[in-house]
């Protein structure tokens, strides 16, 4: 039998739903799971990384409402693993969801997954495997923001403090829900040394990155934060929590920023939602660089930075970065600076404006 075509499948075939993922014969498939996949770029770039981190496969998206109730993501992850065509899925919203629902019936997950409570990721073939990557594609391209290769000014760059380098930036992070926990372990933690190791192994020395303000709009978010950074046994002078309220509030503390900060918006506003976090005019501390986690839509975030004055970013390289960690983990592949750059250039095509993505391959 052949895969479902457009007749049956939702979005003009892009989307399945749990019961078309059972029925499912074709190529092997790999699940985007979210709230409203169709759109997304992935299915642009996914042909090429296919060929890199699982040849012959496809992808569709599987949609859930942000209201969607726990049977819904056991009725999709049952679907999963009863055919043995599907690779896995990787899980760009219903991260914290999907784990509450779902727990119980992982054979395995790696420490991020505990340390986290979320899965951006998982894998059927062999059992069901969760995986918590975001914090490894946040590594990878920390050091490249606001500076080629971790130079002079930028993150974690230089050799770090002590040692006869430039010290770290400060990062200030509007939003304080997954991807603020992901940029506090990428931070904090040493990605590599924790995977290994299956506990949490902190950044020490030259490893260290500068100091860490989260900005939340209410407390529990921002409990929940201290939650992980206790579970980690991160210690709690280097990562402030900060209870901003509305958009005076943050841009207050984007103001009042130490020189040189980078300032990001992990809020979806601008994507998933119109708008900024910020007020227009908000002022940014000399020598800021924002960075939007988002890639597409309006960027507005961006656009009072640049008025600002304050060198921007993008999400390009987390989105490509973000893509490569999650099938790396999903098909057991080792993700290497070489797999990475592959992943890059593949991708380049679809980035939006054409400008060239960099992640940076180190780790």
């Amino acid at each position: 039998m052949n895969e479902p075509d457009a007749s049956v499948a939702g979005a003009g075939g892009r989307v399945l739903n749990a019961g078309q993922v059972r029925a499912y014969r074709g190529p092997s498939l790999v699940l985007f799971l979210g709230i409203s996949t169709a759109g997304s770029l992935a299915h642009r770039t996914f042909p090429g990384w296919s060929q890199i981190f699982c040849p012959g496969a496809v992808m569709r998206g599987a949609d859930l409402p942000e209201d969607a109730g726990p049977a819904e993501f056991r009725d999709l992850m049952a679907a999963m693993t009863a055919n043995p065509g599907v690779l896995g899925a990787v899980v760009t919203s219903h991260k914290l969801r999907l784990f509450n629902a779902c727990g119980d019936l992982l054979d395995d997950a790696e420490p991020l997954v505990a340390l986290t409570r979320e899965i951006n990721s998982v894998s059927t073939r062999e059992g069901v495997r969760a995986f918590a990557r975001d914090p490894q594609s946040l590594d990878i391209i920390l050091d490249g923001v606001g500076g080629q290769g971790g130079g002079a000014g930028a993150p974690g760059g230089g050799g770090g403090p002590g040692v006869g380098g430039p010290a770290p930036r400060a990062v200030l992070c509007i939003g304080a829900g997954g991807a603020a926990i992901a940029l506090m372990l990428a931070m904090r933690l040493d990605i590599t040394g924790t995977l290994a190791a299956g506990r949490p192994v902190l950044r020490a020395g030259r490893a260290a990155r500068g100091p860490l303000t989260i900005v939340g709009r209410d407390q529990a978010s921002l409990d929940n934060i201290r939650a992980v950074r206790d579970r980690c046994g991160i210690p709690g002078e280097g990562v402030a929590l900060r209870l901003a309220p509305d958009a005076g509030a943050v841009a207050g503390c984007v103001r009042s920023a130490a020189a040189g900060t980078v300032v990001c918006n992990a809020t979806g506003l601008g994507k998933t939602s119109p708008g900024s976090p910020l007020p227009d005019l908000t002022a940014f501390p000399p020598g800021a660089v924002a960075w939007d986690f988002n890639y597409r839509g309006p960027l507005t975030f961006l656009s009072q930075a640049r008025h600002a004055g304050a060198a921007t970013e993008d999400g390009w390289d987390y989105f490509v970065a973000g893509w490569s960690a999650a099938l790396a983990a999903i098909t057991g592949t080792e993700l290497t600076p070489d797999l990475l750059s592959r992943a890059v250039r593949s991708a380049r095509p679809a980035r939006p404006g054409g400008a060239p993505g960099r992640p940076r391959a180190g780790r």
